[in-house]
Formats: structure tokens, C-alpha cells, sequence
């Protein structure tokens, strides 16, 4: 039995979040996202399930696939397995570490830090796509294997199999090739994945089901055409990003196209440096032509030549006059990129490039806030792919930031701090002080109970110190002496054991760059100028700030008069592929998510046209409980030995996970009996009396018309698609399937008719 509860984002475009429950015994979350809002009460269903869940699944690294994963793992007690791939695992950190990061710039956040961050993503076990991983404890007997999704470096369409059932899990995915990435491996060269072929269930996005995308080179040709204008009139290009996923192609795309530009091409997030080391360590997980270029070159694809990397909005000030900024966030409520577009927004030099709109960004743009000219009823212009609009309202906007102490302020500030050190350093000394009387008196009483050993102690002595040794023919220890005799006043600091050995102070240990106050090791990288810049890796001491500082916020009237363009390079399917792939899968039982309700219901419709695709199609809002589960009869029966030698069995073979899997097939005549001693039935042969005869031939095995086409060809056969799924083989037979996925043969008798039929017939085993 399979249930499904949408716990978020369907009939909408939230963030995804989805519940399956094998068997009222097993649950299995899929994705736990949220948006940069960080509104709780948007996780109110996933509170109420997050302690029950057995296993959760990632799909990709970023904020609406695994946004709320360190909150529930601290606040909801989500502590079960966690499975995704390594680049998830990477990305999806410095995607946390950088929505953090700019929160904390500009505002009091205390949702999640990175130390939740931390904890919550070493509970994950990294896997490789097309590695059955076979779950144990309360999911044993499930096997979950991950796919490439496309759309993002490490993107995962999950397969769960459990028995007879499986489910297939495909959100976010893309089947045409990027610059960095392969499509995905679920439908490649009009054919779909064997694997993920005929699933029991699949559970599936229609999010761009109502969008068609020009070609890719003219949405290219787009972006390079208004980021071209901008600059010549000596304006900027600010393209909000997100900070680990899809950076990695527009980053890509742009340092290639920067070569021959006299102009800075900026990548400002304050992961940007740690993003592009792991984006340069996971070369295998993206396309075959990145490895074939490193292959040939050895030189890595992400050492960019224009590209810069910054960390901070202070650094923009070495790159004066016109330039291009990839700047997070994608969403503009919060980051580099918001502080850009309220500075940069108010020249009509200055372009805006949005490459993705996600919900935030349309909900601004009803509201006039940022995607048209505002009019009188605060309606706002839908935007489309390579539209241009010029911008000129004015709107009022809420601006938080976090500003240096001043004045009196930072003088009453200086004088708490002086204060708190103070205190802070009594404790230390009175601290330091008990420690010190603990440790002599251990030191007397190690002594006292040695004092017998004369002769180890006098080895020790004359060993190590430069001490008075008494003789050791003399009686009584070293301590019970009652002579004073004169030596250097040093106190010897006791060195201290446990079960490792000596234990060490940190400190001495500590590197360079702490130890001179810089907070942490740096990386010097050589820029395209020759002029090296500080890089470094720990995230928290990438600060804005070396002074006291404070959180203030205000409402300001911003003047927008900049250009606003739209070009779609998100990397998603458009609704002509969704409307293809979908059917060609060939799902038993589907779900639709993650979409609008118009598109989700405009996917529904198209799916119901095409005969060959399932009835059972379901729409869940969020919240609704769903109960797809098929009704399967299990029987068990012994056979017997004689039942079994008069068997005729024939191979057959067909290739899962990437293997070839043999049965050896038998059509069985019987009769069932229940023995008195057994309660299991047994199969036993039938009587020469109440033989029936022989049975029609049954054919076991399911060939593609394309791969029945290479196999005619070898034959010698000329074999051709003609019209809609019509083989059409010597031009006198035509071999086309049935709605219900059977081989159809239709011809004259012929020579060529018997041959034909003989090959179909060598790919089943026939019964």
C-alpha cells in the first residue's frame, strides 16, 4: 500500500515537500524545502509528521529542495537517515551557508546557524547516481537508486523500490544538454530510461507546463545583447543568482564570453570562492564535454579567466565604472543582490537581468513592487523571455541593515565590552587559581604515595632535572626531608595524562593567521591583473564590518528607473518536453505538484488526451492525503517433484541496473491440493484424464520499436519509421504497437513476413 500526503508545494509553486508511506509501516520524505522568508508557520505540516519520518531524500542543492533540513533536524526532532548525492551535499551547505550569511548582514536571524547547518548535513550518506542502496532497520526490503536529474550539478531522480511497487520521484529535471551539465538520464535520444520505465507511481512537477522556451542560443543571445548595450552606455548589469546551483552555468557561460570584454565580470556571494573549489573538484558529475575539454587541455573549466570572485559589497569598489555582478539572491528579498538593485536601481543606465523567477519574484511583480511600470491599480507587467521594460516609479520599500556603531553609542558599547572583559578575565584568574591548588595538591599526593620508590624517583630526578637528589642510601623520600636547600624559584607546570598520552594545549597549535588576529587561513589567488587578492574559507569570518555594529531598519522611497529584463535560463523543461516525456514513461498512477493551478490543470488534460498515458491522475492540494495503492494477491504453493522434472524451461534475459538479469521461464499445468499435514497448497501434476491439451503460446519480453529496428537492420532487413510509430520493414511489412504495449505484425504472407516474424519472435522467450 502507498500513500502520499503533500505536505508542500502542490497546487502552488512552494517549496517541495512530500510524504510517502509504504505499508502504514515506512515513511519516506522527499525533499524538505523552504523559501527565503523563513516563515515557520509554513512548516506547520511538516511538524506535525518530522518525527515519524524513517528516511529523507534530497534532490537538489538548493533553498526549496533542502531549505528547512537543518531547522527540522534541530527544532522538529528530525533525526532518520538522509540520502543524496555528493554535490547536494557540497552545494546545498554553501547554499545554507550563504542564505545565513546574508541574513545575518542585514538582520537579526536566529532560524538556524551554521553550526545547525553543520550537525544536520553529517547525517547525510553521499551516493553515486545508479548505486541501488538497499535501506536497513524499519525500511529494510527498500532499495532507493538516484538518477540524473539535470538542472543542477548532483540533481537526483529518485527511484524507490519496494516489492512489486515502485516510485519514481522526478522534480526540477532537464533533458537537454547545458554547457556544464548532461540532460537527464530519464529520457535520452526519445527514449526513456529502462528502469524508470512503467513505474507503479510517479510523482512528478508541472511547473513550466504553460511556457514554451525559444531556442536556447536565442535566450543566449538575449542576455549578451542586453549586457553588451548596458555597458557601452556606460551602465551596469546586476543578474540575481542563486549562490550554488545554477551560478555554476551562468558563471560558465559568462567567463567564456568575457574573454575578448574589457569590462569586470564579478561573482559576489559570500560563498563564492568555496562555491568554485568544490564546483572544481566534481568534474566527473557534470558533462562529457567539461571532461573531454579537461581531458585534452588539463586545464580545470572553473579556473575562470574573467571571472573575480568577491565576498563582500566593499570589494565592488576596485572594479569602478561599468561591470557585470552575479550577485545572490535570486529572490531579491534579501543579499548582495537586493542592496545592488536598491543602488543600482535608480540610473536608467543600469540593466537588471532576472534569469529565473521563482514565486517571490511574480508575487512582486503582481504587486508592481518590481516587474513593470506601477500604475494606478498597482498592477504590474507579466514579463517574457528576452522582454526589456525601462523602469519608472517610485515605490516605498523596507530596507534593513546592519550599520557601525557611532558616538555616544559606540563609546557606551566600548565601555560594556571593557566591563565584560574585565569580569571575564577575574573568572578566568579565579578559575586558573583553583585549578592550580587542585593540581598541587594531586602533586603531593602522587608524591607521597611514590615515596618508596626510591630508586625509579632518583632516576626520573637525575634524568630530567637539574634538582637536589638525595642519596639513596639514605632512608625516608625526597619530600620528607626537613632541610631546605636553595634552587631556582621556577614552578615546575605538571604535565598532564589521560588514556591518549600527554595532553597538548590547542593554542600552541593554533595557526599563523589566528595567532596575528587575521581570524582564520587564507588562499592567495592571482587575478586576470596579476593582483592577488585574500581568499578565505571559513565562512564566518567573512565580515562586512571590523567595527561594533547594529541592526536598524526603515521604510525609504525608492525612485526606480533602470532596465528590467526577463531571460529564462533556469534550466527546467518547458511544457512541450513535460507533455512528451510524462506519457512516454508510461506511469501505472501519476501525481502532478509543484505548480500553479492553471498549470497544474492544463498538464492534467494534455495527459488524459493521449490513451496510452494512466487515468489515474492526481491533483493533491496541500495537506490531502493520497491512497495510491494497487490491489496485488500474493499466493504460495509448494511444488512437487514430479510437477517440477516435467518442466521445459527457456532463457530469458533483460538488462537492470546496468547488468544483465537471466530467469529461466516455465508455463505450468496443474492441479491444486490442500495435503491434511500442510497449510500450504501444493501443485501437483495433472491426470492424463483431466488433461485439457496443450495452451496458446505466451510471449515474455517487451522490445522498443528502435531497438527492433537495429536488430532488423543486422538482419539484413530495411527497416523505417513511417508515420507515428509505424516500422515499416522491406516496404511490405509494418510492425506498429497496440495501445495496450503489444507487437503488432501486418503484411501479406511473404518470405520477408515469416523472416520478420521469426526475428520478433528470437527477442521473447516463448512459452
Amino acid at each position: 500500500m502507498i500513500v502520499v500526503t503533500a505536505i508542500s508545494g502542490a497546487q502552488n509553486e512552494d517549496a517541495l515537500c512530500y510524504l510517502v508511506e509504504f505499508d502504514n509501516e515506512v515513511k519516506i520524505l522527499l525533499d524538505c524545502g523552504w523559501n527565503d522568508q523563513f516563515n515557520v508557520e509554513d512548516l506547520k505540516h511538516l511538524r506535525r509528521v518530522a518525527k515519524q519520518v524513517d528516511c529523507l531524500l534530497l534532490s537538489h542543492p538548493d533553498l526549496p529542495h533542502l531549505g528547512a533540513f537543518p531547522y527540522a533536524c534541530t527544532n522538529f526532532s528530525l533525526n532518520c537517515p538522509v540520502y543524496a548525492t555528493v554535490p547536494v551535499v557540497h552545494m546545498g551547505r554553501m547554499c545554507l551557508y550563504d542564505i545565513y550569511l546574508s541574513k545575518t548582514n542585514s538582520m537579526e536571524f536566529d532560524v538556524f546557524g551554521l553550526e545547525n547547518v553543520d550537525v544536520a548535513f553529517e547525517k547525510i550518506t553521499p551516493l553515486k547516481y545508479s548505486q541501488p542502496m538497499a535501506l536497513g532497520g524499519k525500511c529494510k526490503g527498500i532499495t532507493i537508486t538516484a538518477y540524473a536529474a539535470g538542472h543542477t550539478i548532483g540533481g537526483t531522480i529518485w527511484r524507490i523500490k519496494k516489492d512489486t511497487e515502485d516510485v519514481v520521484y522526478a522534480v526540477d529535471y532537464n533533458h537537454k544538454k547545458e554547457r556544464h551539465l548532461d540532460g537527464t538520464v530519464m529520457h535520452v535520444n526519445g527514449e526513456v530510461l529502462d528502469a524508470l520505465s512503467r513505474p507503479s507511481l510517479m510523482i512528478t512537477d508541472a511547473y513550466n507546463s504553460l511556457i514554451i522556451h525559444p531556442p536556447r542560443k536565442q535566450r543566449e543571445s538575449d542576455l549578451f545583447e542586453a549586457i553588451h548595450s548596458t555597458l557601452a552606455s556606460s551602465g551596469s548589469v546586476l543578474i540575481p543568482t542563486d549562490s550554488s546551483a545554477r551560478v555554476l552555468e551562468l558563471a560558465y557561460l559568462l567567463d567564456q564570453r568575457f574573454q575578448n570584454v574589457n569590462y569586470p565580470l564579478i561573482l559576489l556571494t559570500h560563498m563564492s570562492y568555496r562555491t568554485m573549489q568544490y564546483a572544481k573538484s566534481m568534474l566527473e558529475w557534470m558533462s562529457d564535454a567539461i571532461n573531454r575539454q579537461f581531458d585534452s587541455t588539463r586545464e580545470n573549466p572553473f579556473e575562470f579567466r574573467s571571472l573575480r570572485l568577491c565576498h563582500r559589497l566593499k570589494d565592488l569598489n576596485q572594479y569602478p565604472g561599468p561591470k557585470v555582478v552575479l550577485a545572490s539572491n535570486l529572490s531579491l528579498e534579501t543579499g548582495y543582490a537586493k542592496d545592488l538593485l536598491l543602488e543600482w536601481g535608480t540610473s536608467k543606465l543600469n540593466n537588471i537581468d532576472i534569469d529565473d523567477v521563482n514565486e517571490g519574484q511574480k508575487d512582486e511583480t503582481k504587486n508592481g513592487q518590481l516587474g513593470g511600470p506601477k500604475d494606478d491599480h498597482q498592477t504590474g507587467q507579466m514579463l517574457t523571455t528576452g522582454q526589456t521594460i525601462l523602469l519608472d516609479y517610485r515605490e516605498k520599500i523596507q530596507i534593513y541593515k546592519r550599520v557601525p556603531l557611532e558616538g555616544s553609542e559606540l563609546v557606551e558599547y566600548n565601555q560594556e565590552l571593557q566591563t565584560r572583559q574585565q569580569r571575564e578575565a577575574a573568572q578566568a584568574a579565579l578559575i586558573a587559581r583553583s585549578k592550580s591548588i587542585i593540581e598541587e595538591s594531586d602533586d603531593d599526593d602522587a608524591s607521597s604515595d611514590t615515596s618508596d620508590d626510591d630508586e625509579g624517583m632518583e632516576e626520573l630526578l637525575y634524568n630530567q632535572f637539574d634538582l637536589y637528589v638525595r642519596d639513596a642510601t639514605k632512608s625516608g623520600g625526597f619530600f620528607k626531608q626537613t632541610q631546605s636547600y636553595r634552587m631556582f624559584p621556577y614552578v615546575e607546570k605538571r604535565k598532564r595524562f589521560d588514556d591518549y598520552g600527554e595532553i597538548l594545549a590547542p593554542e600552541m597549535f593554533e595557526g599563523r593567521g589566528r595567532r596575528n588576529g587575521s581570524g582564520g587561513l587564507g588562499v592567495e589567488i592571482e587575478g586576470r591583473d596579476g593582483k592577488g587578492e585574500q581568499e578565505k574559507e571559513d565562512p564566518t569570518m567573512v565580515q562586512d564590518f571590523d567595527v561594533p555594529t547594529k541592526y536598524v531598519n526603515y521604510e525609504e522611497e525608492i525612485h526606480f528607473r533602470c532596465q528590467l529584463r526577463f531571460v529564462d535560463l533556469e534550466g527546467l523543461n518547458d511544457g512541450r518536453a513535460l507533455k512528451t516525456i510524462v506519457p512516454q514513461v508510461q506511469p501505472r498512477k501519476l501525481i502532478i505538484i509543484h505548480a500553479s493551478p492553471e498549470a497544474t490543470s492544463d498538464f492534467a488534460q494534455n495527459c488524459l488526451v493521449i490513451e496510452s498515458t494512466t487515468r489515474d491522475i492526481y491533483t493533491p492540494a496541500v495537506g490531502e492525503v493520497l491512497n495510491v495503492s494497487a490491489a496485488i494477491n500474493f499466493y504460495q504453493v509448494k511444488l512437487t517433484d514430479a510437477l517440477v522434472s516435467s518442466l521445459k524451461f527457456s532463457r530469458f534475459g533483460f538488462i537492470t541496473y546496468q547488468k544483465l538479469d537471466e530467469y529461466d521461464l516455465a508455463y505450468i499445468t496443474g492441479m491444486i491440493h490442500l495435503p491434511p499435514d500442510s497449510s500450504v497448497p501444493v501443485l501437483d501434476l495433472v491426470s492424463a484424464d483431466e488433461s485439457t491439451g496443450g495452451h496458446l503460446p505466451v510471449f515474455i519480453g517487451e522490445i522498443k520499436l528502435t531497438e527492433l529496428k537495429r536488430v532488423l537492420q543486422a538482419e539484413g532487413i530495411i527497416a523505417e519509421f513511417k508515420g507515428e510509430g509505424v516500422l515499416v520493414c522491406n516496404e511490405k511489412v509494418a510492425v506498429r504497437k497496440s495501445t495496450n504495449g503489444q507487437l503488432v505484425i501486418e503484411g501479406s504472407l511473404s518470405e520477408d513476413y515469416y523472416k520478420i516474424r521469426d526475428v520478433i519472435y528470437g527477442q521473447h522467450a516463448i512459452l
